[in-house]
């Protein structure tokens, strides 16, 4: 599906549990085929942020539009094809093989039925070898390695043919092996069809290398939005200031750029 140039506008976002507020009065537009990196110390609200994209969690106060739609005014089936979420913590006890767990992708492609034909598994395919997970699609998901596990959900996203992604925090609980199979997954997913990319993550040099946007949310506030390579150029500044611990800029020698570390005496 065809986006609108503004892709998602989140509109004066507010969110209140137990009387506590969450999110206060968040407001920025993510336009089409960008790559935000929402970053944040932890209870920062960022995961209920992307929630709310989703459509999983109401907001108390505010709008998000995704296509100049209010997302709440979208049915389930609906908002499937437009919107796929990769979650923080998989599920990993799940009594189906990678094939069919990936197929669910396709309910919001298929017909009432919801019997896959022919092109259904032909795209499961293509969403499996991008992943690099075809050769496990027979095996359940249960006895996946984490790693493994993380790049099935996002294949499961990739079916759905969405133009929009979110993804919260894909990588935490991934080695530096595991992590990279995942970012070359994601790059080649972004070679085949320009995605819009939402993703929540701590790992801030992917988020500011890889990602074309970054947006910082520090006790429910909006601190900070704009493009990563603006962003780099006020590290380890910013980050020192959002995290309350020392970071430190370190140029990679053999590489020519620079890396951002925390750092305490």
């Amino acid at each position: 599906m065809h986006l609108n140039d503004t892709a998602i506008a989140i509109d004066n976002i507010t969110l209140k549990l137990s009387g506590r507020e969450i999110l206060k009065q968040l407001s920025f537009d993510i336009r089409a085929n960008e790559h935000w990196a929402i970053i944040g110390p932890n209870g920062a609200g960022k995961s209920s942020l992307i929630k709310i994209i989703a459509g999983m969690i109401p907001q108390t106060d505010g709008v998000v539009r995704v296509n100049n739609k209010p997302v709440k005014h979208y049915s389930s089936r609906k908002r499937a094809s437009l919107i796929a979420y990769v979650p923080q913590k998989p599920e990993n006890a799940i009594p189906y093989t990678v094939n069919d767990y990936v197929m669910l992708g396709r309910f919001c492609r298929m017909s009432v039925l919801g019997i896959p034909d022919k092109h259904d598994q032909s795209v499961v395919d293509d969403a499996l070898g991008i992943c690099d997970v075809y050769k496990l699609k027979e095996r359940y998901v249960y006895s996946l390695s984490g790693g493994e596990l993380q790049r099935v959900l996002l294949a499961g996203a990739v079916a759905q043919e969405s133009p929009i992604l979110l993804l919260d925090e894909p990588t935490t609980y991934l080695d530096p092996a595991h992590d990279k199979l995942f970012f070359n997954a994601l790059d080649r997913l972004n070679t085949r069809a320009a995605l819009t990319v939402v993703m929540v993550t701590h790992d801030i040099n992917s988020a500011i290398y890889r990602c074309s946007h970054v947006a910082v949310i520090r006790d429910g506030v909006l601190y900070y939005t704009g493009k990563s390579s603006e962003f780099r150029t006020q590290c380890p500044g910013i980050l020192t200031e959002i995290f309350s611990i020392q970071f430190r800029r370190y140029r990679c020698v053999n590489d020519g750029f620079d890396v951002f570390g925390s750092w305490e005496e």
